[in-house]
């Protein structure tokens, strides 16, 4: 039959179209199923930092100060707070944060960095881009439909649906049939 000849040159060539979006999905994938264990977006560094006695006074200044001693940009100073009676906190955006001892200035700058690679295709497995990029995720999964029906039903005889690929089909889908009824449900 020639649709099988079709199926088979469909079924090669949408998978060669599809293999890099395929392997960044299978990263991210692996990637974001294990978010309990480590951030796959960003990574967290503190490092010993030593500004100096910070000015007495008010708590402007106070931070104004330890702004200017990192040479950070005061647009990205969210506030701050006196944690204890010595410990003053310099809250920036992103969740970064410095944290200093008020008499000597000593202290620890926590900053977060994306990871790279993993940061911008986890954003596109996750749809964080929106716009164009969801016609594009909606056309790579009307490709994995089609993979899934041309490589169902190109094969013929013993080796295809007939034969034993009824038996991995049918193994297949009771993988997600089981979580849907014991652990979904």
């Amino acid at each position: 039959m020639r649709w099988r000849r079709t199926f088979r040159a469909f079924h090669r060539d949408i998978g060669y179209a599809v293999s890099a979006l395929l392997l960044a999905y299978a990263i991210s994938g692996l990637a974001v199923n294990h978010m309990e264990d480590w951030n796959p977006n960003y990574s967290f560094h503190e490092r010993a930092i030593e500004l100096g006695a910070l000015p007495v006074g008010d708590y402007q200044s106070m931070q104004d100060f330890v702004v200017a001693k990192l040479k950070l940009d005061k647009a990205r100073v969210k506030g701050h707070f006196m944690e204890t009676q010595t410990q003053f906190r310099v809250f920036l955006e992103n969740a970064e944060e410095v944290r200093v001892d008020i008499r000597d200035g000593r202290g620890k700058f926590k900053q977060i960095k994306t990871r790279p690679g993993l940061y911008e295709i986890n954003a596109l497995h996750l749809n964080s881009v929106k716009g164009l990029w969801t016609w594009v995720a909606d056309l790579f999964a009307l490709m994995l439909l089609i993979l899934v029906f041309t490589g169902i039903f190109m094969m013929k005889g013993s080796r295809g649906i007939e034969g034993r690929g009824k038996w991995f089909l049918a193994g297949g889908l009771l993988v997600p049939l089981f979580f849907i009824w014991f652990v979904v449900l």
